[in-house]
């Protein structure tokens, strides 16, 4: 019921920040300068002004007229014209969200329906009368150009919320539940497989209510099946296609395992745990690990991975004045880099891994082995997260026959397997740029150190990697 009402209530708040801006954007044209003799133009060059209609007396009865007099037309401009020239006015309007290109445009149009309107609104005709008359100062003038100009640009109605919006300097800022809670961050640091994520899920376990948040479904997933069945923890999972309860009614658990994505910044938890929080700076989802890391509202946050990562949250936390506690893991079992390649597809052996950087040279990498009579396991991020746990679980099984897996490196996001051997079959990797295009890049040391080791809690096996291969 409480995670209910959290979500209507996001719901709720959602729909009065669009209706704010909807009041501005249903009523503005907006232009986005694309061309290259526009570069370096602010952001107000992207509003132009609505059409102002004059105004019309249908019954013909010039009630402002009779009140201040008839206007003449070469005075009404003079009176117009000193008002547009006038310092202060600028400076007002700039206060007001105007700037010096919004100010001229909203000018034009004010000065247009001033001349072309037959009957000038009764309160203004009062106001031009008396500046003509030397009763009145031309910066009387003001509201009525300022109810104009937010008639022509209805953004600036909503000015503030749209800067509110669109700020962000402050990131910290967006989470107030978070920065409610007096938050204790503990990073357990360490290698693949040195039993830091474990230590976590101890804690997560015993905690009257959590919320793992992993880089991948498959991740979550596992963290799920592993609470409902070996942890007698009911736990729920939430990713980006689905969500399961452990109640088989429907009912919301206190526990649950998500990818980081889904994680939820206004529910509140006893404990968190952020898995890979390395991810950070990952050009495509760091935003999501930045996110639950700044915003995730629980009083114990377990953040988990590599050591070199932890000045960066320490750097994140200090902005909220949070202080991160640094548990340190060491390697469980042995690792030997190797110095020569591989070199043949024939020397693969039972227990190896190749890790391939394409689903292409996935199927190829695994029809040679399959050629040579070896069943080989298929890994990969398009598979289905059951299939990809059933393919682990086969190659992990010391009485199924398949001893050969062939993967890409999502297998160092923290999976469980028994591998005694890594065989880079490339050390180029795809990945995607700032801009969203792909670029060939060699894979880093970080990268390297994740891939090299993924072996099961329940062994301890030496593990080898060779530092390049020519299959």
């Amino acid at each position: 019921m409480s995670l209910t009402r959290s979500l209507v209530r996001l719901v709720r708040e959602a729909e009065q920040h669009l209706q704010r801006i909807c009041c501005a954007s249903s009523h503005m044209v907006l232009h986005r300068r694309l061309k290259g003799n526009n570069k370096g133009q602010g952001s107000d060059s992207l509003f132009s002004p609505l059409p102002a209609k004059p105004t019309f007396n249908p019954d013909d009865i010039n009630v402002g007229e009779e009140l201040g007099g008839q206007i003449n037309r070469g005075d009404l401009l003079r009176v117009l014209n000193m008002f547009y020239k006038r310092p202060e006015i600028k400076r007002l309007c700039q206060e007001k969200g105007l700037d010096n290109r919004l100010f001229h445009q909203a000018f034009v149009s004010f000065r247009r329906l001033c001349m072309e309107s037959e009957n000038l609104p009764v309160e203004l005709h009062i106001i031009l009368s008396d500046i003509l008359q030397e009763s009145g100062h031309v910066d009387d003038i003001f509201p009525y150009f300022l109810k104009h100009a937010k008639e022509i640009f209805p953004h600036l109605e909503c000015m503030d919320d749209l800067k509110k919006i669109s700020d962000l300097r402050l990131p910290a800022n967006w989470y107030p539940d978070a920065r409610a809670v007096q938050r204790r961050i503990i990073f357990h640091a360490g290698p693949t497989n040195s039993g830091k994520t474990y230590h976590a899920l101890e804690r997560f376990m015993t905690a009257k209510s959590g919320v793992y948040c992993g880089p991948l479904k498959m991740l979550a997933v596992e963290v799920y099946q592993k609470m409902n069945k070996e942890g007698g923890t009911p736990c729920d999972l939430v990713t980006g296609e689905e969500r399961r309860f452990a109640d088989p009614d429907g009912d919301a658990s206190n526990h649950v395992a998500c990818t980081v994505e889904m994680t939820s910044t206004s529910h509140k938890y006893e404990v968190a745990v952020i898995d890979e929080v390395q991810m950070l700076r990952d050009n495509c989802r760091g935003w999501a690990w930045t996110r639950a890391l700044l915003g995730v509202c629980a009083e114990e946050i377990h953040v988990c991975g590599e050591e070199a990562a932890v000045d960066l949250v320490k750097d994140l936390c200090m902005v909220v004045g949070e202080e991160v506690e640094v548990r340190k893991y060491k390697r469980l079992t042995d690792l030997k880099v190797l110095d020569y390649a591989l070199e043949s597809i024939d020397k693969v052996r039972p227990g190896d891994c190749i890790v391939c950087f394409s689903k292409n040279d996935i199927y190829a990498i695994s029809r040679q082995i399959e050629k040579r009579g070896h069943e080989c396991a298929v890994i990969y991020g398009g598979l289905p997260p059951g299939t990809k746990l059933a393919q682990a679980k086969k190659f992990n099984d010391p009485n199924n026959p398949c001893k050969i897996l062939v993967a890409t490196d999502a297998i160092g996001m923290g999976l469980n397997l028994s591998i005694k051997r890594v065989i880079f079959y490339s050390l180029i990797k795809p990945t995607m740029n700032e801009k969203g295009e792909k670029e060939m890049d060699t894979i880093t040391t970080s990268q390297v150190r994740q891939s090299q080791y993924v072996l099961s809690f329940k062994h301890s096996l030496l593990a080898s990697a060779i530092k390049t291969s020519q299959v």
